[in-house]
């Protein structure tokens, strides 16, 4: 059995399944649900530019582009994952880049970062939030469930506040059920400190 723990980009080509759910529509999507109430309140933000983290089959970026007027750029340190990206949505901006390594944060014009299914799966979570530009707008999710891939999962929002209050000004931190059985995201949504 596979021990859980940070992996690298290998391992998420080779968990690819181009026909599986990274294929599909983003409505038919497990996470549609909660890419909802990101979109809506990007649209309620105002948000001009976006960067997305860990992008992944675009997804979500496409969703973001079919609601919202603004400029999109999104990378992922999966070759696989962005190459189909690219593919499937020829109208968006895809890069493959690793987050602790990207001058994007730098060199990309954005005011508002997305980041989901990305913190919980690197040691060094908070020093990627520490790279994003002071004053752009976050929202990202960590779920309360272990899995393969997971280094860390949150048991409530105190503990999603603890590891990150002092990285926002503004912080705040909603619970969404993601099935019957107490699966759950957390959602992040403050400014950058």
């Amino acid at each position: 059995m596979e021990q859980p723990g940070e992996k690298g980009p290998d391992w998420y080509d080779a968990s690819f399944d181009a026909g599986g759910t990274g294929a599909r529509h983003y409505t038919e999507s497990e996470y549609y649900f909660l890419w909802s109430v990101i979109v809506d309140r990007i649209q309620t933000a105002a948000a001009r530019s976006i960067l997305e983290i860990g992008c992944g089959t675009g997804q979500l970026a496409r969703l973001i582009q079919d609601n919202v007027a603004c400029r999109y750029i999104g990378f992922d340190f999966s070759q696989t994952r962005v190459d189909f990206a690219r593919k499937t949505y020829p109208d968006l901006s895809f890069v493959q880049q690793d987050a602790f390594q990207t001058d994007l944060f730098t060199t990309c014009d954005y005011d508002t970062v997305v980041c989901t299914e990305f913190l919980e799966h690197v040691e060094e979570d908070r020093a990627v939030l520490n790279k994003i530009r002071k004053g752009a707008r976050f929202y990202g999710t960590v779920p309360n469930f272990g899995f393969t891939s997971h280094v860390r999962h949150f048991n409530n929002q105190d503990e999603v506040r603890s590891r990150y209050a002092d990285c926002f000004r503004d912080l705040r931190i909603d619970r969404f059920l993601a099935d019957g059985k107490g699966k759950a995201f957390y959602l992040l949504d403050g400014e950058i400190r």
